[in-house]
């Protein structure tokens, strides 16, 4: 039994289908749950921030209602600052694998909808002939 053209065409749009369908649940979504797990993060991130941002204003204006030393005053707003350059460079981290994930995300999506697209178009295509073989043989 040898197979017709429309045959291997079928045959190629149904592997296209099952390579767009692999791509999407093997490489796809881990990376949108990546991406989705990056941006949680990120968000307690901005949220930690805010927070200790407001405790260390009220903890500075308390030490200087009290009158507080000087160098107290200067030693808080130092690990201040201390602990608010680690956020930005984490904050800078988190958004640059952001930015460069979300791009190839949207990338491997157009990839996906085409091999779907072009895997049904075939497979249809070469179903529509052998129907219309096995119609043209009947009809002999």
């Amino acid at each position: 039994m040898r197979l017709k053209i429309h045959q291997l065409g079928e045959l190629f749009g149904i592997l296209l289908l099952l390579s767009s369908t692999a791509m999407q649940l093997f490489y796809l979504e881990p990376m949108k749950r990546q991406i989705e797990w990056q941006l949680a993060a990120f968000t307690a991130q901005q949220n930690a921030q805010v927070q200790l941002r407001e405790s260390f204003t009220n903890q500075i204006t308390l030490l200087q209602q009290m009158n507080a030393a000087p160098d107290v005053i200067a030693g808080t707003e130092a690990r201040r600052d201390e602990i608010f350059a680690k956020y930005r460079n984490s904050d800078a981290d988190i958004s640059d694998y952001m930015l460069e994930n979300e791009r190839v995300e949207g990338y491997l999506e157009i990839v996906v909808i085409v091999l779907f697209g072009l895997g049904s178009l075939l497979a249809g295509l070469g179903r529509t002939f052998d129907m219309m073989a096995a119609r043209k043989a009947a009809g002999e």
